[in-house]
């Protein structure tokens, strides 16, 4: 996300209380008794939302121009190097965390149950169930269609057992919807971890008289209508995950989703390459930020072009 696009998220979210204020004014409501937020333990909500590892246009600025000179969409890079580690060490740590927690509270508990929808097409059924307990109680693994982002799920895809949902609601700022990007079965040829079954919580539009600047296709405006789509995200997988966890691998101009989950501005929100934020809600109370992931110290390398 560009320094403009981050001012026009800022200009959009202004009014809202940042970040740490509310989690200022949800320890105030706890001291003071406050009753809207439920004490049961059994329905927990947890979002890991983690940002695509470096880029190989940022790490090979000659790429661009090769990119254009065979045809291929400038702004669907892949990882780098650099960004495919990091996507390894990324899923390293989340698989330890996860792990953690499901071995420190029982199934019952922690919002940390196993997905029990059919198995995804082309696995077999009863392979799948017997591979559950090695989710480490995830339910969901929700990816932007960009193939950076596809790329920086696959390790954690392999190590929780379970597929790549694509979903078009995480779509980078800018968003060109339509066929400009491969489909889910057209990406399937190169990652078969990816659930070709599964079906968006959200389609982008493009907005009217709105055209990406390196495309030149129709796109979503950006910024007002990428944080109203960004909070209506942030609704359905409330409606979809409640009492689960889920893990959305998205981009930077997502921490426009945290400032939906938290009803705050991002004015203080970050994201580092591969930086994990750990959302939670009890019941219908208020979310909570449990970590953040303006940095990232789970990988040991980082460039300063992303």
């Amino acid at each position: 996300m560009t320094p403009r696009d981050e001012r026009a998220v800022l200009e959009v979210t202004a009014s809202s209380p940042t970040a740490s204020g509310q989690q200022q004014q949800q320890q105030q409501q706890q001291q003071q008794g406050d009753t809207s937020t439920s004490n049961d333990d059994d329905d927990i909500s947890r979002v890991y939302l983690i940002r695509h590892g470096d880029r190989f246009d940022y790490a090979n600025p000659s790429w661009l121009v090769s990119a254009r000179k065979n045809g291929v969409l400038v702004t669907d890079p892949p990882l780098s190097d650099l960004g495919h580690r990091q996507a390894r060490e990324t899923a390293d740590y989340l698989a330890l965390i996860t792990k953690k927690r499901m071995d420190a509270v029982p199934s019952s508990t922690s919002g940390d149950a196993v997905d029990s929808s059919p198995s995804p097409e082309g696995r077999e059924g009863d392979q799948w169930q017997q591979n559950q307990h090695n989710n480490h109680g995830v339910s969901k693994i929700l990816a932007s269609p960009y193939l950076r982002v596809i790329q920086t799920a696959c390790p954690t895809s392999a190590a929780l057992n379970l597929p790549i949902s694509i979903e078009l609601g995480l779509s980078e700022a800018h968003a060109t919807p339509g066929s400009v990007l491969p489909s889910p079965r057209d990406r399937f040829a190169y990652f078969p971890q990816i659930d070709t079954s599964y079906e968006s919580l959200l389609h982008v539009e493009p907005t009217p008289g709105y055209k990406c600047r390196k495309t030149g296709q129709p796109c979503e405006a950006f910024a007002g209508r990428y944080t109203q789509r960004m909070g209506e995200f942030a609704r359905r997988v409330e409606e979809t995950y409640r009492g689960r966890t889920i893990v959305c691998f998205s981009h930077a101009a997502s921490v426009a989703l945290v400032a939906a989950f938290l009803k705050c501005t991002m004015r203080e929100l970050k994201f580092a390459p591969c930086g994990v934020y750990e959302l939670r809600r009890r019941g219908d109370g208020p979310w909570e930020m449990v970590t953040d992931g303006e940095s990232n110290p789970h990988v040991t390398e980082n460039a300063a072009t992303t």
